[in-house]
């Protein structure tokens, strides 16, 4: 009886820790399916990890679609399916791994809430070609996210875990690199594949000035230190940021920018299907089993945790 009690104890304390204490629309539901995944992608009980002091969890953060949109984050994503909010399966690889005595452990979170209206996108447009500059008052999606990412740290931290590094794809990869700067003494450090949030160059570069500004907004932020603790992978063929577009990011200490454009998406074979990428799929390549094999390949991954990793 005085078992089944502690169990419940447990339980109802581990379910409050969790709970949002953010009020953004659909996000209740979407942290339902926020787990602790498996080196096959497969969700499993935080209740099978024993020793929370000595773990290092990766928090992985998925991509994002349209700001106006709520991002697809299934509780069960097919291998290496990015558009299920699957974890790239290089992350993957390193579940249980071992780094100067910290097992590894990966935590995917679920945070694509809406971001901001069309109208509102287009307030700022007007704005922006009436007074040059915009005054951001409200929420994109990425900001939006960064909040639920920081959240489920400090979770995961009053829970025991204690040693943290974000990592992420795209928008994911973005916020995870925003955090960092932000707070060095709660998240050790990131790592990043192809970070973008804007969405394509053509768009925020020309076509939707607004995102540009917001990216601006964005980058001015992150100027404010001048050290951060990461690792970032790009792509001359990646349609959203490139090596060029993510130079700015050479200037922050601790840092490498690793331009992995040796990598052909018509060599790379899709995770999940054996099927060849097409050329257009620069900014997909994470999701590839040769970008897998080529990580593996450098060590780039464990060389980065070990350094960080004290």
């Amino acid at each position: 009886m005085k078992k089944i009690f502690f169990i419940i104890i447990f339980l109802f304390v581990t379910n409050n820790l969790f709970a949002n204490t953010l009020e953004y629309e659909g996000l209740e539901k979407l942290s339902k399916n926020n787990t602790f995944m498996n080196d096959k992608g497969k969700p499993y009980s935080i209740e099978e990890i024993s020793d929370k002091k000595n773990s290092l969890v990766i928090i992985y953060n998925h991509g994002s679609i349209q700001d106006h949109k709520q991002d697809p984050c299934k509780a069960k994503p097919k291998f290496g399916y990015i558009w299920d909010a699957a974890v790239v399966p290089a992350i993957l690889k390193l579940h249980n791994k071992k780094i100067n005595g910290l097992e590894i452990k990966i935590y995917r979170v679920c945070s694509g809430v809406k971001g901001m209206p069309v109208k509102k996108q287009k307030k700022y447009r007007k704005e922006l070609k009436s007074k040059g500059k915009i005054n951001l008052v409200d929420e994109h999606k990425n900001i939006k996210r960064q909040n639920i990412i920081l959240n489920e740290v400090k979770n995961l931290k009053n829970i025991g875990f204690d040693k943290i590094i974000l990592s992420g794809y795209s928008a994911g990869g973005w916020s995870s690199l925003f955090l960092q700067s932000r707070y060095p003494e709660k998240i050790i450090g990131t790592i990043a594949f192809n970070p973008a949030f804007a969405g394509p160059k053509k768009e925020w570069q020309k076509k939707y000035p607004e995102w540009g500004a917001f990216r601006e907004d964005s980058v001015n932020k992150f100027n404010k230190t001048n050290t951060i603790n990461a690792i970032i992978f790009a792509h001359k063929d990646d349609i959203f940021e490139d090596p060029k577009t993510l130079s700015f990011f050479e200037n922050f200490k601790n840092l490498s920018l690793i331009d992995y454009s040796e990598l052909k998406p018509t060599k790379c074979n899709w995770a999940d299907v054996n099927e060849k990428m097409t050329a257009d799929k620069g900014h997909n390549i994470p999701q590839s089993k040769c970008f897998t094999k080529y990580l593996e390949d450098k060590n780039y991954l464990i060389s980065f945790l070990e350094n960080i990793i004290k």
